[in-house]
């Protein structure tokens, strides 16, 4: 092999680094032309023809690596990952257990048999194969957030937590496993639906083109929206109650109420508003969930209806006490214009959010 031949290949290595993968194919058919020996060439090759787009042209040159040494791990771990991709699962299985068996101190190689087990669904093989990968690797933050979402598959969430802090630990900016972290913690109940927010938002500036984490914030941020109709129908309480709509007991029942206790329920409901939205909710937002309300108000109509019956609630309430009512019945028809939309939109969300979490829990 000549100086000019080497020189192809590290120069392809460097343009493999900074991604330029098509320049880098070019350089490397060059190089194989006269080194066609080469395994691991043959490999690198493979990689930059899937890079580029070609999969059955990767996987050609994946087989020619084999051809050439077939105890290159490196060839069977790139023919395996390629036939996972092309939903040829069987062989590649087979691949990836050639690659362990010739490259067992790898863990790219106990790495990728672990994504043949997930995709053939042996979850238990896939936890196995993930716990080599960490004992192969165990300064890889990637290796433990593996290793964290298969235990998370079998029931261990005490690994799945160690495996997700580990992998925060090894590398701080890893918005995926903060925002599964702060799931976890979500779920037991040590954060509120906020403070979750905000973890979602640290996250997503780590990472901001992580469109399932985007979307996972909008879901809180959804949750959080919806929880202001509870607002409204605390605020329609007070009103019936101030307005006198349904007198009971030894109450006063004269129409229409004094303007002074009118007025008190007003700032009560105001008080409702503000602890709720403001001291309970909005106040513990950091600036990016902030942002993020104001852009799903303005972008999603989903987003836009609690948001319109929580006003509609509240609305209805102030007619109740800002009007001198001398009508009790059109008090009480104007409390359930206000109640049964609300109510009704809770219903019909808890039990479409019910009827999601059981189909989830079938599929797995």
């Amino acid at each position: 092999m000549n100086t000019g031949t080497t020189e192809l290949k590290e120069r392809a290595e460097a343009l493999v680094e900074v991604e330029r993968f098509e320049q880098a194919a070019e350089l490397l058919a060059r190089y194989l032309t006269d080194a066609p020996s080469d395994a691991w060439a043959w490999a690198r090759f493979a990689h930059c023809r899937f890079r580029t787009g070609d999969r059955e042209g990767a996987l050609k040159a994946a087989d020619e690596g084999i051809a050439a040494d077939p105890t290159c791990w490196y060839a069977w771990e790139r023919r395996s990952f390629l036939l996972t991709m092309l939903l040829r699962m069987d062989e590649a299985l087979d691949a990836a257990r050639e690659a362990v068996r010739v490259g067992p101190e790898v863990s790219a190689t106990h790495a990728v048999l672990a994504r043949c087990l997930l995709l053939k669904g042996d979850r238990e093989g896939r936890y196995a194969a993930q716990l080599k990968v960490v004992e192969l690797a165990p300064d890889s933050a990637v290796a433990h957030f593996n290793l964290a979402a298969a235990a998370g598959d079998i029931g261990r969430n005490g690994i799945r937590l160690e495996g997700l802090r580990t992998a925060l630990r090894l590398d701080p900016d890893f918005a995926d496993a903060r925002a599964q972290l702060a799931d976890m913690r979500a779920d037991a109940g040590e954060v509120k639906l906020p403070e979750l927010a905000g973890e979602y938002a640290a996250a997503l500036g780590t990472k901001p083109d992580a469109h399932n984490l985007e979307y996972r914030l909008q879901l809180i941020v959804l949750r959080l929206l919806r929880r202001t109709r509870w607002f409204a129908l605390g605020c329609l309480v007070i009103a019936a109650q101030a307005s006198r709509a349904f007198p009971t007991g030894k109450g006063p029942t004269e129409l229409p109420v004094p303007l002074g206790i009118r007025l008190w329920a007003l700032v009560l409901m105001g008080v409702v508003w503000a602890v709720g939205a403001w001291f309970l909710a909005y106040r513990k937002l950091p600036r990016g969930a902030r942002s993020t309300v104001w852009s799903l108000i303005r972008l999603r109509w989903a987003a836009r209806m609690p948001v319109a019956h929580a006003l509609w609630g509240t609305l209805c309430a102030v007619a109740l006490v800002a009007v001198p009512w001398t009508d009790r019945t059109s008090e009480r028809n104007l409390v359930l214009v206000g109640a049964v939309p609300v109510v009704l939109a809770m219903w019909y969300g808890a039990a479409k959010r019910r009827e999601e979490r059981e189909r989830a829990e079938r599929a797995c």
